[in-house]
């Protein structure tokens, strides 16, 4: 998705020193305006607006708080936008190292998946102080086509989990209904003309069933990414005291899924384990 975002701001006349974790991501990005820096520190020192996308905790606190992190170049002149999906503790740590040195943070989750990113129509959910987001809303608008402003900064990790949990959801009920209907005998072309034209069509479901059909596990967003961000959820769920039984269950479906070793794939290989049990596969014939 880096690569993507990378190239609509260099569209929007950005200049941008990069460091990636994997260096040989960068290769493919040719640009005048594009410096490859060599770490993190590095490419900070140079900027004004910092910006991190990266997979996990791990990762996002290596790339900050580690000798070359980004945290080693920071000063108040500086602001930081972190558009991963983390947790919500790693969130309010980097809030409060931030304003202890006067930098100014905004938590910024992006959805759209990799074709958002290359074609500029990410949705940002954003959480900080209203009138920093406001003067940088060139920076988003250069990404994404949606901007929604969540509230102090935390609320736009919390509101990407919250819409993770809810896609990850829906695309299992979507699946079990279809399933339900074809191994009582009605047509799987049957049951999709059903689901895509009634109340119960699934955003999520309609994007991925022509994947499932084809048998593409190709990663838009992969198995592992969303297992980590269901996991995610259930922090926050056991932090606040919900009681959200579907999501309970949903753990352990996303767990044999990783169990079965298709992390890498796209998370929409939770299908094969309702086709194991059913005898079932959804695919065109």
């Amino acid at each position: 998705m880096g690569k993507g975002m990378v190239q609509n701001l260099f569209k929007a006349g950005f200049r941008i020193y990069a460091y990636n974790r994997t260096k040989e991501k960068l290769d493919n990005i040719k640009h005048e305006n594009l410096v490859v820096m060599n770490s993190p520190r590095e490419a900070a020192d140079q900027s004004d607006v910092i910006i991190t996308c990266v997979s996990n905790d791990a990762a996002l606190k290596d790339v900050l708080f580690s000798e070359n992190g980004v945290f080693k170049a920071l000063n108040k002149n500086k602001i930081l936008i972190d558009s991963g999906t983390t947790s919500v503790d790693l969130t309010e740590k980097i809030m409060q190292e931030c304003y202890a040195i006067g930098v100014e943070f905004i938590d910024a989750p992006i959805t759209g998946g990799k074709t958002g990113a290359e074609n500029g129509t990410l949705m940002f959910m954003v959480g900080g102080k209203k009138d920093i987001v406001d003067q940088r809303m060139n920076i988003f608008n250069a990404m994404g086509k949606r901007v929604v402003y969540c509230g102090a900064s935390g609320h736009g990790q919390k509101a990407k989990i919250a819409l993770n949990l809810a896609q990850s959801l829906m695309l299992q009920s979507h699946l079990e209904g279809i399933m339900l209907g074809v191994k009582n005998g009605v047509p799987l072309e049957k049951m999709l003309e059903i689901f895509e034209n009634s109340g119960a069509k699934s955003g999520v479901g309609f994007a991925k069933m022509p994947s499932i059909l084809r048998r593409d596990f190709s990663p838009s967003f992969k198995l592992e990414l969303m297992n980590k961000d269901v996991n995610l959820a259930m922090q926050e769920i056991n932090k606040i005291g919900l009681d959200l039984p579907l999501s309970k269950k949903l753990l352990s479906v996303f767990q044999q899924a990783m169990e079965n070793g298709w992390q890498e794939e796209d998370f929409v290989s939770i299908v094969k384990l309702l086709e194991r049990n059913a005898g079932i596969k959804f695919e065109k014939v």
